[in-house]
């Protein structure tokens, strides 16, 4: 889940928005629910569009340094999300904030990068590393194998066995079986079921 990871890595992002922009830790510190917001948000854009292969390479160049990664179209839709939550919830002008969100931002998406390559089955990062550092899996049923495969089917895969996982893999978490979704259902919504799931929503 992230707000586990935004506990583990909160206090060191805090820290590099304080230094990088200027602000006090205590005000860095109230940027890190709206940074975790942000980020939940572009991450269920990114599914729900099916835009999953994107999603993974901003990772994956967060992982081989992250240099690229202000000039990521996804980390600067993310971004701008950050420095309007903190403009309007926090009253700072758009230099200090926009500082504020590529710090955070960079420094987050390093970190769950990271937590990818370590989490993961292997040093990778892939649709199964990224549903288990958000949380799916860890579950007698299999359910990150089927996460897995069904956005690997997403992101290139075929598509009748990413709508066969996506069915399973709804049908376990809500207690039905494979009759709950209708079948012209596409992969793309199971995501969007799923990541809502997820996230709270």
């Amino acid at each position: 889940m992230l707000d586990k990871i935004m506990e583990q890595l909160g206090g060191g992002v805090a820290e590099q928005i304080a230094g990088k922009a200027g602000v006090s830790l205590d005000q860095a510190k109230g940027m890190l629910p709206f940074a975790q917001e942000s980020l939940q948000e572009g991450l269920m854009s990114q599914v729900t569009g099916g835009n999953v292969s994107g999603l993974l390479g901003m990772f994956q160049g967060a992982s081989a340094g992250g240099g690229g990664l202000m000039d990521n179209p996804i980390f600067g839709s993310i971004k701008g999300m950050f420095m309007k939550k903190v403009m309007t919830n926090m009253g700072l002008p758009e230099s200090v904030a926009g500082l504020a969100a590529g710090t955070g931002l960079s420094s987050l998406i390093g970190g769950l990068a990271g937590k990818m390559q370590s989490d993961g089955d292997t040093n990778d990062i892939d649709a199964g590393s990224l549903m288990n550092v958000l949380g799916v899996g860890g579950d007698s049923g299999g359910m990150l194998g089927k996460a897995a495969g069904m956005l690997g089917g997403l992101t290139g895969g075929g598509s009748d066995s990413a709508m066969d996982s996506a069915k399973d893999l709804l049908g376990g978490l809500m207690g039905g079986g494979d009759d709950k979704k209708e079948e012209g259902d596409s992969p793309i919504d199971a995501a969007k079921d799923l990541l809502g799931g997820i996230f709270g929503k």
